[in-house]
């Protein structure tokens, strides 16, 4: 029987990290270290530190399915997922889980920004000698700086104001004071988050060199171009939080242009190359990919498909990928925002994603998203339904970047410039041009609509939608005065608050817990 594996970069960072196992630096006190004069010796040592790092984050965001909690089933926008658990959110927008404590407890993220942060520190003080080259120590410092940026994109992204921690947490010492107590580290406003966060995609940007399909790390570690994607994600929405800030905004364009210029990326066109091109798509490190989840059985990071709600396959996928249909899985609602645009648009008549996305489209009691339908059979089993999941998570891809410099140019009033790029997105799904108004509501509309078909199931509609502030259309329980409490945002785990009376929870949320 084949075993499902953690890398293990994973379980060495969970072992460095603590004796006992991986336990949050903000809420208990961390083992120390291995000594770095015993373990940062070797470039071999640094490429397994930065393996632990890309684990931890992919543990973060997949655990329990939380990217679909945090991404998706937020944004109500195509899946309805007839889970017990996701019609919390559904049916009220109650956050606060039963059995999926994870989702909003933010210690795995942290986790990961401060083994990356480590491996920064570490690295930077190692002998060039130690390495095969000056590029390839870059390239460790720089993937490990991606990783911080990102996990702390995710971390404002879902509780706003949160803690920044610059010191790498090595030993329990460092979270005691001389007089015995805990240190308690404060939140910072989200502002300084996503500045710090900044700071670290563009130290990223400048250490990493692009790449090209085709390459082993394509994709499923970080290059400049994935960098770039993220500086355009994380200064879009730092100019959503500071009153459309133009400068970051021009950030974000340029960012785009960037890695569309120079990502050595390509579109799927959805018409010319039908399923065969999405089937490359999500099984992963296509042409079109700039940052994604690695899932491969091949190399011990997968895990057997099951129709379970803990996982992201089961809340995505039903029969016929599993044996028999499950009355509880996820559906495609005609009465959500997306399927609803979808059949009043008369553009949308022949958008060949409808085909190619989902799995009976048309049937409003079998229809479901198909990204994670991919699966290879276990060679040691003669059941036909014992398989391991191949489908990567998409994180970035190239049609993200032209969207996103759409949305840009729409928010600086310049229609203009933002048509051609939504126009490119909709050529390549047999979507006729753009013909509506170029104000900026206009735009906003049809560079929301046109997300929420192309990244349908890859958990970024709701964060879309408090980014471009887009609740009036498809989330009922999100009302004006949830959103002026911040009540988008997340609950923070009691168990924090516990540990750290200077953490405070998000307006919205409080009383609630």
């Amino acid at each position: 029987m084949k075993h499902i594996k953690k890398t293990f970069g994973y379980i060495m960072a969970c072992f460095l990290l603590s004796t006992t196992g991986c336990e949050d630096f903000l809420e208990r006190e961390p083992m120390s270290i291995t000594h770095p004069n015993v373990y940062w010796v070797n470039q071999s040592n640094a490429e397994q530190a930065l393996a632990g790092a890309y684990g931890l984050f992919k543990y973060a965001i997949t655990y329990q399915a939380n990217f679909l909690y945090w991404g998706e089933i937020t944004g109500m926008n195509f899946m309805r997922s007839r889970n017990w658990i996701c019609n919390y959110i559904q049916g009220s927008g109650n956050y606060i889980l039963a059995y999926r404590d994870q989702s909003r407890n933010w210690k795995n993220l942290y986790r990961a920004a401060n083994w990356a942060n480590t491996i920064e520190q570490y690295v930077t003080d190692m002998d060039s000698g130690l390495f095969s080259s000056v590029e390839e120590k870059n390239r460790i410092i720089g993937e490990a700086a991606f990783i911080r940026a990102i996990s702390y994109f995710y971390l404002t992204r879902l509780w706003g104001d949160v803690p920044i921690v610059e010191e790498s947490i090595e030993s329990s010492d460092q979270l005691i004071d001389d007089d015995g107590y805990i240190v308690r580290i404060p939140q910072s406003d989200e502002l300084e988050v996503l500045a710090y966060a900044l700071e670290a995609v563009d130290k990223a940007i400048g250490l990493l060199d692009y790449s090209s399909p085709g390459d082993a790390r394509w994709a499923i570690t970080a290059n400049k171009a994935s960098a770039e994607a993220l500086k355009a994600h994380i200064t879009l929405w730092y100019a959503s939080r500071d009153r459309d800030n133009r400068e970051l905004m021009q950030q974000c364009i340029d960012a785009a242009t960037s890695a569309i210029d120079n990502s050595n990326a390509e579109l799927i066109d959805y018409v010319v190359e039908g399923q065969a091109g999405v089937d490359n798509m999500c099984l992963g490190q296509s042409k079109t990919g700039l940052f994604e989840i690695n899932i491969d059985a091949g190399m011990n990071e997968s895990w057997r498909m099951s129709p379970g709600d803990n996982n992201h396959i089961g809340l995505t996928i039903n029969y016929p990928v599993f044996k028999n249909y499950n009355n509880n899985g996820p559906l495609i609602d005609p009465d959500y925002h997306g399927k609803e645009f979808m059949s009043t648009d008369p553009d949308r008549i022949d958008d060949v994603r409808k085909e190619v996305f989902f799995y009976e489209y048309d049937d409003p009691s079998d229809s479901f998203i198909s990204k994670y339908q991919y699966q290879s059979q276990d060679p040691n089993s003669e059941d036909q339904y014992a398989q391991f999941s191949e489908s990567n998570i998409l994180i970035f891809r190239l049609a993200d970047m032209y969207l996103l410099r759409a949305e840009a140019h729409a928010k600086m009033g310049s229609g203009a410039s933002a048509v051609p790029d939504l126009n490119t997105i909709r050529s390549k799904a047999n979507v006729p041009d753009y013909k509506g108004a170029t104000d900026r509501a206009s735009l906003i509309k049809a560079i929301f609509e046109e997300r929420a078909i192309e990244f349908v199931g890859e958990g970024q509609c709701g964060f879309d939608r408090i980014r471009m502030d887009y609740y009036f259309e498809g989330v009922p329980w999100m009302s004006q005065t949830r959103i002026e409490k911040k009540g988008y945002y997340w609950p923070i785990h009691p168990s924090i608050l516990s540990v750290n009376p200077s953490i405070v929870q998000p307006e919205y949320w409080r009383g609630k817990l």
